[in-house]
């Protein structure tokens, strides 16, 4: 008989999200920060050249989403970057745990965070 694979369960509350390489955050003013995404791959390298795009891409965060990229620049894993959140901004955050699951998933899905493993440390 052919057995399935145990695939090994991570609790994502212990995990530590990181930034890319290519990712990082710019704060232009007190309430305007921005992640700035440097487009590098092949095809984004030749529309940059040949069509005149920019070769950064920047997204404007909330407050919410700001205060939880400088939490991972402390290398904070998720359940101590939520307990930062609602501490920092009270009532104003709840839910903030599933408000952070759901910002990390978004930053996840374009690969711009990689997950470090807390346990194996």
């Amino acid at each position: 008989m052919l057995r399935k694979r145990q695939s090994k369960k991570r609790n994502l509350l212990t995990m530590v999200p990181l930034l890319e390489r290519r990712v990082t955050m710019v704060q232009e003013s007190a309430e305007a920060n921005f992640l700035v995404i440097q487009r590098t791959n092949f095809v984004e390298r030749i529309t940059i050249r040949f069509f005149k795009q920019p070769s950064v891409r920047k997204i404007k965060l909330d407050k919410f989403g700001a205060y939880a990229i400088k939490q991972m620049d402390f290398q904070r894993n998720v359940n101590q970057i939520s307990e930062a959140m609602s501490e920092h901004f009270g009532e104003e955050a709840e839910p903030a745990l599933p408000r952070l699951m759901k910002f990390l998933e978004i930053l996840e899905v374009h690969d711009w965070i990689i997950w470090d493993d807390e346990e194996e440390k």
